[in-house]
């Protein structure tokens, strides 16, 4: 009589590809997650510099002064810092903007617009 099925080590073979497997996807959910994580705070920074930037144009002077503060979103603190720089041919400035997120590298924008 001929018996058919798994032998011990054959099922042995089949968990230990399926638990490498298991442990791979975890991992790349992991990763997965931070680039996520990662993504949303860049977005925040990069919204948070474009509002400043905006608020600043919609005053009624460019100012040469250095501005800087920190708005809070949620649990999370960012610091901006905005400068004013003269063109070389002095008809336009160029606005720029920077804002950090905790943790993560700056966000740099820049706005130009005309000379006062």
């Amino acid at each position: 009589m001929k018996q058919y099925g798994f032998t011990l080590l054959e099922v042995m073979v089949a968990l230990a590809i399926a638990a490498t497997a298991l442990v791979v996807l975890i991992s790349r959910v992991g990763a997965s997650a931070d680039i996520q994580h990662d993504l949303s705070l860049h977005a925040l920074a990069l919204s948070t510099a474009v509002n400043q930037l905006e608020a600043q144009r919609l005053q009624s002077g460019v100012t040469n002064t250095d501005t800087h503060g920190e708005v809070k979103a949620g649990e999370i603190t960012l610091q901006w810092h905005g400068s004013v720089e003269r063109t070389e041919g002095s008809n336009f400035v160029r606005q720029n903007m920077e804002v950090t997120a905790p943790g993560e590298p700056p966000v740099r924008l820049f706005l130009y617009r005309a000379a006062p």
